[in-house]
C-alpha cells in the first residue's frame, strides 16, 4: 500500500477496538511421541511458570484445564483431551507451590507441570484421537490450565514412520498459539452454532421504487443448503497497534466484523451453508510496516487452520464458494493459490470465488498467467472454478494517487463485472443494491438512515458499473448513477466523503453493496452449473 495513502488513511480511520493480550506461555519442544495407542510430550523450559497460581483463574485444582493435539497435515486432526478439576492436585514444598499434577483414567492420564522445569503429558489406549496415515509434521499441542495456555509446536527434528510413530525432537517454541476453532466461540457463522451471526441478524431491506414508494423485501436464511460459503472478513480494526489484533472474542471486535459480514456474507445464507471464521488479522497501521509479513503469516495461519479443519470435519464433500474482501481477500487469494491452484480435485469442486477488494492480477488480455495459473476470471455466468475480482471507484473519481497501480505495467488488475460478465467494458445493470442503515463503525456511517426501520434500503436498477482502465491502465470497475426515465430517486452516496477518495481506496468499503443482487444470482447460476 502506498505509504502516503496509508499516513492519510491511518489520521482518518480511529476506532475504539479493544486489545487484549492473554498471557500465553510459547514454550520450546522436547520431545513428541505418537502412536496408534501412545500420546507422550515433554517440554524442558525453563521458563515455565504457573500463571497467576494457586486460587485465581489459572488453578487447574479449581477450574480445570484440556490439551489440545492438533494438526492441519498429513491426514487432519484435532482433538482436545478434558482434564477435569477433580483430577488435579497441587505439588508442594515446604508449602509452597510448585507445579500441578493430572492424575486420571485412559486416555490421558498423566500431565504434570513444574515451575521452572517443565512439563510433561502420557496417554494411552484406544480412546486417542491422532492418525498416522500421513506425516502431521508440525504437531501442535496446547495445555490449557484455567485460563491459562502452554503452547508447543512439534516440527523440529522429525521421526516419521507412516501408520506407525511420529517422533520429534528439539523443537523451537512457537511465534503464538492456534485458535480452538472447536470452539464455536471463534466462528462468526457456522452451521449447528447456538449464535450464528448470519442467521440471528435481520437483513430486512426497505426498497426504494423509482417513483419513491417503499415496500418491505423480508429476508430469511437457513442452515441446510447442498454447497458451502466460506468467507473471511475484511480489516476492521483500524487503530490497534502494530501487529495482530490478538483478542477476536472482544465483544467491541466482534461488533465491527458484523458491519462487513451483514453487509457482504450473510445475505447468501438462502442459498449456502456459510462458515465465517474469525482470524488474527493485521491491524490497518500494520500495512506500512517493515516486518508486516510476518504479522500476515500469523493471520493466514489461522484462515488456514479454520479451512483446513472445516474441510475435515465439517464439509462433507459439499462443492464451495470461497469469498473475501480486502484483506479477507488477500486471505483467500493465498488460500487459493496454495491449496486450489495446484490441486485438481480442489478446483472440481470450486463453484467461484468472489475475491473482490484485494489484488488479484492477470497478464493484459488474458484470464490466467498472473495471480494464478490454473483458475481463471469468470468470463460467463455459467462457468465454475474460475474468481470474481473487481475493485471500485465512482464515475468521476477514478484511481488517483497510484491506488489502483497493482502489478506494474506487465500485469492488469482483474475486473469482472458482476453485471456483465465478460463483456470488456460493457455497461451492466445493478438489479439490486443493498446499503445498511447502521454501521458500528462510525467512520463507516457514509449513507444516512432514511429511517424505514429496516437495516437495509434497497435500491434496485440505479446504478451500473462498467470495466475501465485508469491513468496507469490498471482496470477497475466504475460505479456510475443510471437512473431510468422519470426515476426520482437521488443518489445517497457522498461520493466526496474523503473516506471514499479515490486517492486511497474508492468506493472499497461498498464494493459487495453495489453487486450484491447480481453476486447473489451468479453464485445461484454457477452453483446449478456444477458438473
Amino acid at each position: 500500500m502506498n505509504l502516503t495513502r496509508l499516513a492519510v488513511l491511518t489520521a482518518l480511520l480511529l476506532s475504539t477496538t479493544a486489545r487484549v493480550f492473554a498471557a500465553d506461555e510459547l514454550l520450546t519442544g522436547d520431545t513428541i511421541q505418537l502412536t496408534d495407542r501412545l500420546l507422550g510430550v515433554r517440554s524442558r523450559d525453563v521458563t515455565i511458570d504457573l500463571g497467576q497460581g494457586a486460587a485465581s483463574p489459572d488453578d487447574p485444582t479449581l477450574h480445570g484445564g484440556s490439551l489440545r493435539v492438533l494438526s492441519i497435515e498429513g491426514d487432519v486432526f484435532d482433538r482436545t483431551y478434558p482434564l477435569p478439576a477433580e483430577g488435579w492436585r497441587s505439588l508442594r514444598r515446604r508449602g509452597t507451590i510448585y507445579g500441578w499434577v493430572f492424575n486420571g483414567p485412559a486416555p490421558l492420564s498423566r500431565v504434570q507441570v513444574k515451575k521452572g522445569k517443565g512439563l510433561r503429558v502420557f496417554g494411552n489406549g484406544p480412546g486417542l484421537g491422532h492418525t498416522l496415515g500421513a506425516d502431521p509434521a508440525p504437531v501442535r499441542v496446547v495445555l490449557t490450565l484455567g485460563e491459562q495456555q502452554y503452547c508447543m509446536s512439534f516440527g523440529g527434528t522429525v521421526e516419521f514412520t507412516p501408520g506407525s510413530r511420529y517422533l520429534a525432537h528439539a523443537a523451537a517454541a512457537p511465534d503464538i498459539c492456534p485458535l480452538p476453532y472447536g470452539n464455536d466461540t471463534y466462528w462468526l457463522c457456522r452451521p449447528g452454532m447456538a449464535n450464528n451471526q448470519c442467521l440471528v441478524n435481520s437483513l430486512d431491506a426497505t426498497v426504494i421504487a423509482p417513483d419513491l414508494s417503499t415496500t418491505l423485501e423480508p429476508e430469511s436464511g437457513a442452515e441446510d443448503h447442498p454447497y458451502d460459503c466460506f468467507y473471511i472478513y475484511p480489516t476492521v480494526d483500524l487503530s490497534g497497534p502494530v501487529g495482530n489484533h490478538t483478542d477476536v472474542t472482544d465483544p467491541a471486535y466482534v461488533a465491527l466484523t458484523l458491519d462487513p459480514l451483514l453487509s457482504q456474507a450473510a445475505r447468501f445464507n438462502g442459498l449456502c451453508r456459510i462458515f465465517a471464521p474469525h482470524y488474527r488479522q493485521i491491524t490497518f497501521g500494520t500495512f506500512g510496516n517493515p516486518n508486516v509479513a510476518q504479522y500476515l503469516a500469523i493471520a493466514y495461519r489461522d484462515v488456514l487452520d479454520a479451512w483446513r479443519l472445516y474441510l475435515k470435519y465439517q464439509n462433507a464433500g459439499h462443492n464451495v464458494v470461497v469469498m473475501g474482501h480486502s484483506q479477507g481477500t488477500f486471505m483467500t487469494t493465498e488460500l487459493l493459490q496454495q491449496e486450489f491452484d495446484g490441486s485438481p480435485a480442489l478446483r472440481a469442486r470450486l463453484i467461484v470465488a468472489l475475491l473482490i477488494g484485494g489484488g488479484v492480477t492477470v497478464p493484459p488480455g488474458h484470464v490466467v498467467g498472473g495471480t494464478f495459473q490454473n483458475i481463471p476470471i469468470c468470463q460467463t455466468d455459467t462457468e465454475t472454478g474460475c474468481v470474481i475480482a473487481y475493485r471500485s471507484y465512482a464515475e468521476g473519481f477514478p484511481p488517483a494517487n497510484g491506488s489502483n497501480d497493482i502489478g506494474g505495467p506487465t500485469m492488469d488488475v482483474a475486473c469482472t463485472n458482476p453485471a456483465a460478465l465478460g463483456q470488456g467494458s460493457a455497461a451492466g445493470a445493478f438489479v439490486g443494491t443493498y446499503f445498511p442503515t447502521h454501521e458500528n463503525q462510525p467512520l463507516f456511517r457514509i449513507v444516512p438512515d432514511p429511517g424505514f426501520g429496516t437495516p437495509f434500503v434497497k435500491f434496485a436498477n440505479f446504478y451500473s458499473g462498467r470495466c475501465v482502465k485508469d491513468s496507469t491502465n490498471h482496470s477497475y470497475l466504475q460505479v456510475s448513477v443510471s437512473p431510468g426515465p422519470g426515476d426520482q430517486r437521488t443518489n445517497p452516496v457522498p461520493f466526496s466523503n474523503p473516506i471514499l477518495s479515490p486517492a486511497l481506496l474508492g468506493t472499497h468499503i461498498l464494493d459487495y453493496n453495489w453487486t450484491m443482487a447480481n453476486l447473489l444470482a451468479l453464485v445461484q447460476t454457477k452453483a446449478a452449473a456444477m458438473p
